[in-house]
């Protein structure tokens, strides 16, 4: 357990230390703050006709600046995690030392989350600052941060992975975020597949999975399927990183 935490925190550590870093936190709030504003700007706007409609709802999955910075931030938080490792060659040195695959699999990867989700912390200000002025729904606040935690576990872990089975960072990054988005894309593919299998599209498509969650509801299924797909993630990771033991 000390050797988990111990790569737990020197992995931490290195987001914070490194500019990359702070240049994914800058440009994450940047945007996500201006979204906030954007949002409650034209919601109050005279003319605007009124809309039964949470600033949150919208917020959470409900514009294209959403989908678009989760993909881009969990990619580039993610994209050096192993393939840094690989282009030095410190991951000898790593594989070596008395720590499991798992643990250094699950350190990186709890590390790179905790700094996502650390960067989404700041935001409880929009909360509170738009609760002294306006109704808020708690409940829709609370499922968007409950859905929004699920899905950067889940792109954290692809992220991960696809950083595992190379050695350049802008490979990593630029093979992740075209994945991210290929999987927000399933949700479209449901209009021009036959009706056979657009069960099975609907099923897979996160934008699908999370509809529940920015409407204010803590679906099962939907647990279910960001839970399942980032454990099937984390242990193809692991088994990438024991195969380059034997290359």
């Amino acid at each position: 357990m000390r050797n988990f935490w111990t790569m737990y925190k020197r992995e931490l550590l290195t987001l914070y230390l490194t500019p990359t870093g702070y240049i994914v936190m800058c440009v994450f709030l940047g945007v996500l703050g201006w979204v906030f504003w954007l949002l409650v700007r034209v919601l109050n706007l005279p003319d605007m006709v009124k809309i039964d409609t949470d600033v949150f709802s919208i917020m959470f999955g409900g514009t294209f600046f959403y989908w678009i910075v989760l993909a881009a931030i969990s990619a580039a938080l993610t994209m050096r995690l192993f393939a840094e490792e690989y282009r030095t060659g410190t991951i000898e040195t790593l594989m070596t030392a008395p720590v499991s695959d798992i643990q250094v699999v699950l350190g990186k990867y709890l590390a790179a989350l905790s700094f996502l989700l650390l960067m989404w912390a700041p935001t409880v200000l929009y909360v509170v600052v738009l609760g002294r002025y306006a109704t808020v729904d708690y409940g829709v606040v609370f499922s968007g941060y409950v859905g929004t935690a699920l899905l950067c576990a889940m792109l954290t872990a692809l992220g991960l992975l696809v950083s595992s089975c190379t050695r350049s960072q802008f490979v990593a990054f630029f093979v992740s975020f075209v994945i991210i988005l290929m999987l927000f894309s399933l949700n479209f593919m449901q209009n021009i597949v036959s009706p056979g299998w657009r069960a099975l599209y609907q099923y897979v498509s996160v934008l699908e999975q999370f509809k529940e969650f920015s409407a204010g509801v803590l679906d099962s299924r939907s647990f279910v399927y960001f839970i399942s797909v980032t454990l099937l993630l984390l242990f193809a990771t692991v088994k990438s990183v024991e195969s380059h033991k034997w290359r």
